[in-house]
């Protein structure tokens, strides 16, 4: 949660589609980039002004802290009908979808920032609540424009 609240405009690399966790957030204090799947990159990018009206220091994700986010996913999932994930609820899920689809612990100790791999395969196989299928973003992200949390539109 730390690195979404700390991540800023200039961290965006458009050319690579991710953003740079700073090594000063990360929890292992390594810098490492975060790719975002292509819907969810032109939503970040749909909300960022024009590129010469953009400020580097600004933050990437305005409004976003922990408890905000937290309240949003309660919100939808109860909305949708689904059980409640929490957002680490959702980073198990997550790396356990990455390891079904036959990721390698190292790519994915990687991905998350974690140090060391034995913590990763331990904590993080046991999250596929409904099985090892991907969720329909789209769907989910038409759910979510349909239920609006306030303070998040």
């Amino acid at each position: 949660m730390g690195e979404l609240e700390a991540a800023k405009v200039g961290d965006l690399d458009e050319g690579r589609q991710a953003w740079l966790v700073r090594a000063a957030v990360s929890k292992t204090r390594r810098p490492r980039w975060v790719a975002l799947p292509d819907d969810l990159y032109a939503l970040v990018v749909a909300q960022l002004p024009a590129h010469e009206d953009r400020d580097p220091a600004a933050p990437l994700f305005p409004g976003v802290t922990a408890d905000r986010l937290r309240i949003a996913i309660a919100r939808v999932c109860r909305d949708a009908g689904l059980p409640h994930f929490s957002p680490h609820d959702l980073r198990h899920r997550r790396i356990s979808l990455w390891y079904h689809q036959g990721v390698s612990w190292a790519e994915i100790g990687e991905r998350v920032g974690q140090r060391t791999l034995l913590t990763t395969a331990n904590t993080h196989t046991h999250a596929l609540v409904g099985g090892a299928r991907e969720v329909d973003r789209g769907e989910l992200a038409a759910r979510v424009r349909a239920v609006r949390p306030p303070g998040l539109d």
